[in-house]
């Protein structure tokens, strides 16, 4: 989805860069297609036009970025009349939600309130994107409001709305919600967020810090997540719940940014450690995603894991070499087997390669990874390691 958004917007603003410089001829026919643009949507049309490029792999990002230059200069009331229209059309439920959705983000930046009102009644039949848009309006309204999310969502609570139909009794709505919440309060009024998080169950507390929207902490706010994590959670979950945003920042920034990170939230050895292995794993999972993972990714990562936290270079490599066998095979396993060989020379001991030969890609590799097991030293773990790749 943020690549679609910044897609658009790249779009749209080369878009209006080419309209400034145009001749007068130019110019008169923007103002042509301007007045086109202030006609009614014919909203059958583009529901159809949609759902037309999306069956036969057509391009629709020119509909989309028409559509929502035309959307943002609507009008509140308009884009409710047209909501309420589009309810109306004889179009597939598919068609009728990716309109809806397209209309719900600009109006949930005017009135999130309303949106939260219309769609309320939606969660048990809406798709996912939906109901994402009305987490994304709570968000928007707790910005404005606070105490006025609050008490919406404590409505939507006690009448049921949120209520779960699973065997375990669990809403993941509610709990989405929740967060959605939190993640607002936590900036604005900690201590708020600190006791709606206490009167829950440990588990919901948990999976709660775990669903925040983590790509859209911002830097300064990252210190109360932190605060937030380590009141509310036990200590053995810290790690992981502030890992997750270590990782989030090392897939989309990089290593330096994580090491700002680590410093800002004043990181404890434990939450370090925690951090550190989270965050290179998923950078280098991230690299091997868009091509194949060279020694010199695994060199810079090791130097950044070495600096950061030492004790952890050895187990951190292992798994990341696996993982890059895993990730879409742009690396093979006998690559990776070679580089941790190499590796685990250096180290000296038998721990990277102990952790590369757990991986599911020694699993997927039997009998290359039983010859490599044969070369660990400790008798103890080199049977238990051949013993699981039998």
């Amino acid at each position: 989805m943020e690549q679609e958004i910044a897609i658009l917007q790249k779009a749209i603003a080369v878009r209006a860069e080419a309209e400034r410089g145009d001749s007068s001829g130019a110019m008169a026919s923007a103002s042509s297609q301007d007045a086109k643009d202030k006609q009614l949507l014919d909203w059958k049309k583009i529901a159809d036009q949609l759902a037309e490029t999306q069956k036969t792999g057509g391009d629709n990002l020119r509909i989309a970025i028409r559509l929502q230059q035309r959307l943002q200069t609507m009008t509140q009331q308009e884009l409710v009349a047209a909501l309420d229209e589009i309810a109306a059309l004889d179009v597939p439920k598919e068609s009728r939600e990716l309109l809806e959705q397209m209309l719900i983000a600009p109006l949930s930046g005017r009135d999130p309130e309303l949106v939260l009102t219309k769609f309320i009644d939606r969660l048990q039949d809406s798709n996912g994107m939906i109901i994402r848009q009305l987490f994304n309006a709570l968000q928007e309204l707790a910005k404005k409001d606070p105490a006025k999310a609050t008490t919406w969502l404590d409505q939507q609570i006690v009448a049921g709305k949120l209520d779960s139909k699973s065997l375990d009794g669990k809403s993941q709505t509610r709990i989405q919600f929740e967060g959605s919440l939190v993640s607002v309060l936590m900036v604005s009024d900690p201590d708020a967020a600190s006791l709606r998080l206490g009167g829950m169950q440990g588990d919901q507390r948990r999976e709660i810090l775990s669903r925040f929207q983590l790509y859209q902490l911002k830097d300064e706010d990252q210190p109360a997540f932190a605060k937030l994590v380590r009141d509310q959670l036990p200590e053995e979950d810290q790690g992981s719940a502030l890992g997750r945003v270590a990782s989030q920042v090392a897939s989309r920034d990089g290593y330096s940014k994580v090491t700002e990170f680590l410093e800002r939230i004043q990181a404890t050895p434990a939450e370090r450690t925690a951090c550190v292995e989270l965050a290179a794993e998923s950078k280098i999972q991230s690299i091997s995603f868009q091509k194949k993972v060279t020694r010199e990714d695994f060199d810079a990562m090791r130097e950044w894991v070495t600096t950061q936290s030492p004790g952890s270079t050895a187990s951190v490599t292992g798994k990341a070499l696996g993982d890059a066998v895993d990730s879409n095979r742009k690396m093979n396993f006998a690559e990776a087997s070679a580089l941790a060989v190499d590796y685990n020379k250096a180290a000296g001991n038998d721990g990277l390669l102990t952790r590369f030969l757990e991986s599911f890609a020694a699993l997927q590799n039997k009998e290359q990874a039983r010859v490599l097991a044969e070369s660990i030293s400790d008798e103890k773990r080199r049977a238990e390691i051949l013993k699981r790749l039998e």
